[in-house]
């Protein structure tokens, strides 16, 4: 009797480990990145969601849904972005699928509203709606097969802003503590990293992430305010594409159809949007370079020229931009390439290479392997205090990678040299706190 019950119980014990395993397994995941943003395909039984699409991935997509014999069922935006331009409302037109919002969230384009606790049912499983105010109002997460999707809310090491959108750190903190209450053994999925991070640990985060390790209300939201940071390039432009869906009105074609036309059509030019440090390395023959926030200031030499544009830049994120500041500005003939220089390269297109400047990294390295091999020299030649001069540049270097400030490379960034080059790289703020 005894080794019948324990039989019983082994065949419980392993149906429950099937079972919770089968859950787990009920959604396959794909994550995208189009530079420091995160996008997913979820797919269960043919059918498929996306989770933050950007405007610069579309083929990808394409590639992937097709390659997985999935249909888009859903579309899905964790908040209005303010940053880069949602691909929602093209892959809406394209696949005929809805794109689902929060309830607060300002859209022409959002098919259905979401609030908290709803479930999305996709193939074989259902998905969790978590509302997670903090960064904007609008802002949901989505849990699925315990992870958890945060959109800009919680990112590795760090959180989402919380001074535009109606964004508020109180609403944050009430949100993290929300996610502090799920299992530790969730996966974090941000949407998100600007450390060439991809996913991390509720337990990590809970126990490395200065913000959620912050239980006092008034610390919090008093940190919260303190830090002043420049909002994103472009912030009110971009928002209002987003909120009308009218990155659908964007023309996109890939890097072989733009040199096609370009090649058949004198009238049409490049319009390379990226820094001038960007350019001198390598770019297209017979390019314009007009960096992304000098557009503005451009506008009329651009307009007096009659010429039609194909406007690009290193990956597809900024070129969107550059565009719509064309079109409202009375532009109209104006093309997006697809993937930028990076993808023009990949399909082996001809380019022109050039020396470039020396990067910040690289002036850094040269500069404090200078010191450290001077300082040592001196001290043993002249004298030995001199050893102080490698013992700070090696102080200044654990203190960048402990901190992710450099303080040499603000130093550096002072001169002119530096400043032309990085101008447009660094002309706006991030949607992180840090």
């Amino acid at each position: 009797m005894f080794l019948i019950k324990r039989n019983i119980l082994v065949l419980l014990k392993n149906e429950f480990h099937l079972t919770r395993r089968a859950n787990m397994d009920q959604f396959k995941m794909k994550q995208f990145a189009a530079g420091s943003c995160f996008s997913y395909i979820l797919s269960s039984q043919e059918e498929a969601l996306i989770i933050d699409p950007h405007i610069s991935l579309l083929e990808e997509y394409a590639g992937y849904l097709a390659k997985e014999k999935l249909s888009l069922k859903f579309i899905v935006d964790t908040h209005t972005h303010a940053d880069h331009f949602s691909l929602a409302a093209v892959m809406k037109k394209k696949y005929n699928a809805q794109i689902l919002m929060h309830e607060k969230a300002v859209s022409s384009v959002a098919d259905k509203r979401l609030k908290n606790d709803d479930k999305i049912a996709l193939g074989s499983g259902s998905i969790r709606v978590i509302y997670t105010p903090g960064h904007t109002d609008d802002s949901v997460s989505f849990y699925a097969d315990s992870r958890l999707f945060t959109g800009d809310v919680l990112l590795i090491g760090s959180v989402g802003r919380t001074d535009f959108q109606n964004g508020s750190p109180e609403s944050m903190f009430n949100t993290l503590q929300k996610i502090k209450a799920l299992p530790n053994a969730t996966m974090i999925f941000p949407g998100h990293d600007y450390h060439e991070k991809r996913s991390s640990l509720l337990a990590t985060e809970k126990n490395e992430n200065p913000f959620l390790k912050e239980n006092d209300k008034e610390t919090f939201i008093k940190n919260m305010r303190a830090k002043v940071i420049p909002k994103p390039f472009n912030i009110d432009n971009i928002v209002r594409v987003n909120q009308k869906g009218e990155a659908a009105l964007l023309e996109m074609i890939s890097p072989k159809e733009a040199a096609s036309l370009a090649q058949k059509n004198q009238r049409v030019k490049f319009l390379d949007v990226r820094s001038a440090l960007e350019f001198a390395e390598v770019h297209i023959k017979d390019s314009i370079n007009v960096p992304i926030d000098m557009i503005s200031a451009k506008i009329n030499d651009l307009s007096a020229s009659g010429q039609a544009y194909i406007v690009l830049c290193r990956t597809g994120n900024r070129s969107p931009m550059a565009a719509d500041m064309l079109i409202q500005s009375g532009i109209h003939d104006v093309k997006v390439m697809q993937g930028g220089m990076t993808r023009w390269q990949k399909e082996g297109l001809p380019v022109i290479k050039g020396q470039g400047g020396i990067s910040l990294e690289r002036q850094v390295r040269v500069i404090a392997g200078s010191l450290v091999l001077l300082g040592t020299l001196l001290s043993l030649t002249v004298h030995q205090g001199f050893v102080v001069i490698p013992i700070f540049v090696s102080c200044g270097l654990l203190f960048a990678g402990l901190t992710d400030n450099c303080l040499m490379g603000m130093l550096l960034m002072k001169l002119p040299y530096n400043k032309k080059l990085y101008k447009t790289k660094l002309g706006g703020g991030t949607c992180a706190m840090g």
